[in-house]
């Protein structure tokens, strides 16, 4: 692969950002611009691509702790702490969102859209996700992160948020790290908690899904809430 120096001017990742946008460059072309240098021996392009294989793209990148970057050649502790902050910067954003969107919404919808949020997740993680009157998203939002294999569930935090926003029903979804999605005797008894006390708190669990490596269980699809509208 060609040395940075070696392309044409516009075609080298600064100059062509700069003249043609951010969104112009590649997946490569953005990690060499971040991380900046190479080695002796390996170029930047070389080693972005790498990276990207290495760990399945960017969102896979993104995902790799900080002591697990460092032991790359050629990524110190300043290219790994660059890669981690993208990450966080990532995540944050990725965690609170607050607007009304149209889109449908349904358990496939709501997997294929965050199950990428939790490759490398080492910690199980609850995300709650308000829905208005007219089953529109509102608000979504990571509210707790726990062990590896426990998280425990409040009614009461949940609900609190729901409040602030008036929402009138509500998805949960949750990441199992060992990658299995069938639920645990826990992850049972804490929906059909919750759906009890959302029942009288007058708001509705449309479904709880867990989400493993490749698969996720619906708590509506196999019957074990019962739902009312």
């Amino acid at each position: 692969m060609a040395n940075i120096k070696e392309l044409p001017v516009y075609d080298r990742p600064r100059e062509k950002a700069l003249r043609y946008g951010i969104s112009s460059l590649s997946d490569i072309e953005l990690l060499s611009l971040l991380l900046d240098k190479g080695y002796r021996g390996s170029n930047i392009l070389e080693i972005s691509t790498s990276l990207l294989s290495k760990y399945g793209g960017l969102v896979g990148l993104l995902n790799v702790p900080i002591s697990e970057l460092k032991k790359n050649k050629g990524i110190k502790n300043v290219g790994s702490l660059k890669i981690a902050l993208i990450g966080e910067f990532y995540k944050r954003v990725s965690e609170k969102k607050h607007y009304v969107s149209n889109t449908k919404i349904d358990s496939e919808y709501l997997y294929n859209k965050y199950k990428d949020q939790f490759i490398n997740s080492s910690q199980e993680q609850l995300i709650l996700i308000i829905l208005n009157r007219n089953k529109h998203i509102i608000y979504e939002t990571t509210l707790y992160k726990g062990s590896r294999d426990f998280i425990k569930f409040s009614f009461e935090d949940i609900y609190k948020e729901i409040a602030k926003f008036d929402g009138r029903s509500f998805y949960l979804i949750h990441n199992h790290p060992s990658g299995d999605c069938l639920p645990s005797k826990e992850d049972i008894l804490s929906t059909l908690e919750i759906k009890q006390e959302s029942k009288r708190a007058h708001i509705s669990l449309i479904d709880h899904l867990i989400i493993g490596e490749g698969c996720y269980y619906s708590f509506r699809k196999n019957e074990k809430i019962t739902i009312s509208y």
